[in-house]
């Protein structure tokens, strides 16, 4: 779950404005709305740990929320580079799909050779070939999908 996603679905459960959560969290109303603006914005910023920590502890939202495990378990501040990681190793299809369309598949994409560099080397070759396909297929069905 992205960012965005994470502010949105922690103002629902707690049912606060972007005030209320903005209090909450002691920063002004400002920082929150940059937090949730899209990445591709310029004034967008990226939220610190701690924030998103705060966030898991008292709303249970987490970066995991909609993939099969919790990833960040032990983490709920995670960067997302090291839970994109995370899903890579594992090699779950429905995880895959879910972060390529939180993160999007170049982002996922970039991370494969971080991930590879994490699994023993007798792995190696086996992963790559099945994260190639996943991601081929995920990239053909998101194609798909945009020009439907």
């Amino acid at each position: 779950m992205n960012q965005q996603d994470l502010l949105r679905q922690a103002m629902i459960r707690s049912g606060q404005t972007r005030a209320q959560l903005s209090a909450e969290l002691g920063v002004s109303a400002r920082t929150l709305d940059k937090w949730l603006l899209p990445e591709t914005s310029g004034d967008f910023r990226r939220m610190p740990e701690t924030a998103l920590r705060l966030l898991a502890a008292q709303h249970g939202v987490r970066k995991s929320d909609g993939l099969s495990m919790p990833y960040d378990w032990s983490n709920p501040g995670m960067p997302d580079e090291t839970l994109v990681v995370s899903v890579l190793r594992r090699a779950s299809f429905p995880d895959l799909v879910r972060v390529c369309a939180d993160f999007g598949v170049a982002f996922v994409r970039s991370r494969v050779e971080a991930t590879l560099d994490r699994v023993p080397a007798a792995e190696r070759n086996m992963l790559s070939r099945i994260l190639k396909r996943m991601l081929r297929s995920i990239e053909i069905a998101l194609a798909e999908k945009s020009t439907a």
